[in-house]
């Protein structure tokens, strides 16, 4: 394939030396048209505001296109920054395997001899969870801990979150079993910090990515102040946010920049080394050690599939997403190129077709096919049926107080009534608890689930004020008769 790509750059290098300069581009363009197109097609399907994407080679970057406008309103470009969701994470990775290349940190090291206040609620557990654990997702650590996705300002960001995982019951033992959880990377980017004796984003700016000629990542939360809106999704429709920054973010899913830093990033990993990491160490990365499937496993910091769906080549890839934002970095090693791609937009139901396009783009640049994306019926579903049990109870409310209004009082046994009222209340109560309380739990805050899906958050909210509303009513009209004779 390099043989292939300097032969074409030849050619348009010739094409080039006799044409004018917009025909230069039209040709050194036309290889990605059809992706072009099928990505214009799409992120307009997907009502994604704008994105930017770039092709690269381990040479350089190949090709970039922007389509659409920021949260601000201006036409998003090769400059334009996006928050990068879980791409942080093989950015991480890579940062920690720059401190194994000195010596500084062991992959076969318990984590407690970096952190000796790490602890999970099972301290056995815990001091056996070693560096390799983290990095590969198998740590026993489960996801939903409570710990990421803080937005407020903390004095000691990854001190307080690594204590706080002290309350954290594993779920498997150490090395066991595969499970993506956000927080181990977030004690990976703590280890950075107390190895290197450094704020985590400043090793990270001077070990990866000033090197790697990054120079428009977003760190810090002053660097997030740069980023525009990003869009969530109310009934299908994009609606947009603040861009959100989680102080120890970057190591684990707060990272950003623009689609030209991505590029330099898969750059580095598409030629077996880089700047800032021999071959062997990149290799070793890329090569998936904890099975998630017959096809799929995950690595350092990187999902590697042997075959990807509508894929006759292998892919090491990572994509992720924030509150307003998605982004991939999918590496075709066999094909000596790589896809980049940032979207400003994104919500937990449309997560399917937002990363889909880009698998899709992948695909069409290895010669395949896209895939159709379908429908999906839970998303509508689950907002009908909220729908359907807000108006229930307030018809329920307003039919009650029509009837006392008008003192409608129909006689019934005391019994009957005292009966009547406790039904009312227990079951008002459990729906007003499932929806005002177990189901938000699921998400990793109430914060985070008002961002990703706000209509199903505000939705559970206004059935369980809705439940609790008719229980107040029926226990009204229930006293009422009670008082009223016989």
């Amino acid at each position: 394939m390099r043989t292939t790509a300097l032969t074409c750059a030849a050619v348009l290098a010739c094409i080039a030396a006799a044409a004018t300069p917009a025909h230069a581009q039209e040709a050194a363009a036309a290889p990605y048209a059809a992706v072009d197109d099928y990505l214009a097609e799409r992120l307009a399907s997907n009502g994604v505001p704008g994105a930017a994407y770039a092709v690269v080679s381990p040479d350089g970057i190949e090709h970039t296109a922007a389509w659409g406008e920021d949260g601000d309103g201006e036409a998003v470009t090769e400059s334009t920054p996006f928050l990068w969701g879980s791409v942080a994470k093989p950015v991480t990775a890579t940062a920690v395997m720059t401190l194994v290349e000195d010596g500084r940190v062991g992959l076969d090291e318990p984590v407690a001899v970096y952190l000796p206040g790490f602890r999970l609620a099972d301290e056995d557990h815990s001091a056996r969870i070693t560096v390799r654990h983290l990095l590969e997702q198998t740590s026993g650590i489960p996801e939903g801990t409570g710990v990421t996705d803080r937005f407020e300002e903390r004095e000691d960001p990854y001190g307080e979150a690594v204590a706080d995982l002290a309350d954290a019951e594993p779920f498997a033992e150490p090395g066991e079993t595969f499970e993506y959880a956000s927080a181990n990377y977030l004690v990976l980017g703590a280890i950075v910090q107390a190895v290197s004796g450094q704020p985590y984003e400043q090793y990270l700016r001077e070990a990866v990515l000033d090197p790697l000629g990054m120079d428009g990542a977003v760190a810090t939360a002053e660097d997030a102040e740069s980023v525009p809106d990003g869009h969530t999704y109310v009934f299908g429709q994009t609606v947009a946010i603040d861009a959100r920054f989680d102080p120890t973010g970057p190591s684990y899913g707060y990272l950003g920049g623009t689609v030209t830093d991505l590029a330099h990033f898969a750059m580095a990993h598409l030629g077996g080394g880089s700047p800032v990491l021999e071959a062997a160490s990149v290799e070793q990365m890329h090569t998936g050690a904890a099975e998630i499937s017959e096809t799929s496993s995950y690595g350092l910091g990187w999902y590697a599939n042997s075959r990807h769906d509508g894929l006759d080549t292998s892919t090491v890839w990572h994509v992720g997403a924030t509150p307003g934002y998605s982004a991939s970095v999918i590496l075709l090693p066999e094909l000596d190129r790589a896809l980049v791609m940032a979207q400003n937009a994104y919500g937990y139901f449309q997560d399917g077709p937002l990363i889909g396009a880009m698998f899709d783009a992948v695909r069409l640049l290895a010669g395949g096919e896209a895939t159709d994306p379908g429908g999906d019926w839970l998303y509508p579903s689950l907002l009908g049926l909220l729908v359907a049990l807000t108006a229930a109870a307030v018809a329920v409310v307003a039919l009650t107080l029509r009837r006392l209004r008008r003192g409608e009082r129909r006689p019934a046994p005391r019994w009957r009534t005292a009966v009547g009222m406790a039904a009312w209340t227990l079951g008002g109560l459990a729906v007003a608890y499932v929806a005002g309380v177990a189901v938000p739990s699921i998400a990793p805050s109430r914060t985070v689930l008002l961002l990703l899906t706000p209509d199903l958050g505000w939705g559970l909210y206004m059935v369980s004020f809705s439940a609790l509303a008719v229980v107040a009513v029926r226990l009204w009209a229930g006293v009422l008769r009670l008082r009223a004779p016989n």
